[in-house]
């Protein structure tokens, strides 16, 4: 991306920004400058459950680290997860990495890892393009997240296990 972590990290930490860029999100409500409540509806192949998912926001180093963990909720369907951006200077502006690990049960997981990986590929590929869009567009973009403290905690389970990366 042409622009400075500094510029980005604005695009990335506030709540309607990532809301219209997050496929699928139907609604995300800032509980807290740590707390995210959303509503995501996520389509594999014939399975579309529509997700209420709480994030947490675990880690933040302005200008350059943004880690998050997430437990989203659907009839039938359950995901954990735990996902981390960084932001690297380079010589043509800033090099956006994303990696995530996941843990999915229900309906939606008996698809099996390597449907899930394809999807989420495609809607984090998706997301980035469409960040980079309002970010090329000046969009305002005001930061509004920070790392909850050290005392709260988003248990993680175990089912199926997709890891995923990007460097965008």
């Amino acid at each position: 991306m042409e622009q400075s972590r500094e510029e980005l990290w604005d695009y990335f930490t506030d709540t309607d920004v990532l809301a219209e860029c997050a496929p699928g999100c139907k609604e995300m409500t800032l509980q807290s400058p740590h707390e995210i409540d959303a509503v995501m509806a996520v389509g594999v192949g014939s399975v579309k459950p529509e997700f209420d998912v709480d994030v947490v926001v675990t880690r933040t180093e302005y200008p350059e680290r943004l880690e998050m963990t997430a437990v989203g909720q659907a009839p039938r369907n359950e995901f954990e997860t735990t996902a981390e951006m960084l932001l690297e200077e380079n010589d043509d502006g800033t090099t956006v990495s994303w990696s995530a690990t996941a843990d999915v049960s229900g309906t939606i997981a008996s698809l099996g890892g390597r449907a899930l990986k394809s999807v989420t590929n495609r809607l984090v590929g998706k997301f980035f393009t469409d960040m980079q869009e309002k970010a090329d567009e000046g969009v305002e973009a005001e930061s509004e997240l920070e790392a909850a403290p050290a005392d709260e905690d988003v248990a993680l389970g175990s089912d199926e296990d997709v890891a995923l990366e990007s460097d965008d």
